[in-house]
């Protein structure tokens, strides 16, 4: 009886993948996702795909619910939510506020 290796990182796969790669074919199986966070419901992950042959990516992004950022789009929404909380625990003020 022959046993399947799953769960082998494949070349590329972030540090940080949880998928288990070798159980799918071609495509669907060099997508690359995180574990998962959750903020009131919402599921929050990182994403990204690596082609097996070339080892190029595409991503990370972070996906919040069903929307997808570029790291530097999340980065920027950290940023002002941030400000956002700052300014609320009467922190900081606006410039010009």
């Amino acid at each position: 009886m022959r046993r399947q290796r799953h769960n082998v990182r494949p070349p590329g796969c972030p540090t940080w993948c949880v998928q288990r790669h070798g159980i799918r074919e071609g495509e669907d199986d060099a997508i690359h996702v995180s574990g998962e966070l959750l903020v009131r419901g919402t599921s929050l992950r990182l994403c990204t795909t690596v082609d097996p042959v070339t080892l190029q990516g595409d991503g990370p992004y972070v996906l919040v619910g069903g929307e997808e950022y570029s790291l530097h789009e999340a980065d920027a929404l950290i940023d002002a939510l941030t400000q956002l909380v700052d300014e609320g625990l009467g922190l900081t003020r606006r410039a010009g506020a």
